[in-house]
């Protein structure tokens, strides 16, 4: 059996501002989706996890992770997930669109939401070769209204819970400049 390889993340931790970041799951998608809309036009914006507690939120840029493989990936995911007042963990970013049709393989502004009873919410929206998204609104899902979870993303409090995994963090009280 091959040994895990140990990765190392650097995020950053702040105060949870409940007007960028509300607890009602609908405004705090749409926050979170406009925030990736505003900065499509910039170029794709690169694929972000906040982590949500009560007072505080942690985001971890994963533009590191490319070379990690899609298991290394859930796993690491599923670990921020287990920490200790985890409200809820969100993946924001440019994706490729994984599916059948037109899509397939196109470049969408995505988020995706999920709590720790395994519900989900989730909005994208295909971005044009003009860096503008492509379509008056994005598609929005969500687990209380009946439709499946998308595939290749989610199930990280169940994994968590699942293999007892808590990412270790070690917080750095000195700033860096």
């Amino acid at each position: 059996m091959n040994k895990p390889i140990p990765r190392r993340l650097q995020g950053k931790t702040g105060p949870r501002d409940i007007d960028a970041y509300p607890r009602e799951e609908e405004r705090l998608g749409r926050s979170l989706f406009s925030r990736v809309a505003a900065a499509v036009p910039r170029g794709r914006p690169g694929p972000v996890v906040f982590v949500l507690r009560r007072e505080t939120i942690d985001w971890f840029p994963l533009r590191g992770l490319g070379g990690a493989t899609a298991a290394s990936r859930r796993r690491i995911l599923a670990a921020m997930a287990g920490q200790d007042g985890v409200e809820c963990v969100a993946l924001v970013g440019a994706f490729r669109f994984q599916g059948s049709g037109p899509l397939n393989g196109k470049w969408v502004a995505s988020v995706f939401i999920e709590w720790p009873d395994n519900r989900w919410w989730t909005a994208w929206q295909p971005i044009g070769d003009d860096r503008t998204l492509i379509g008056p609104e994005p598609q929005v899902r969500c687990a209380v209204d009946g439709s499946p979870r998308p595939g290749g993303v989610g199930g990280w409090f169940a994994t968590s819970r699942r293999l007892g995994l808590k990412l270790r963090v070690q917080r750095n009280p000195t700033p860096v400049h």
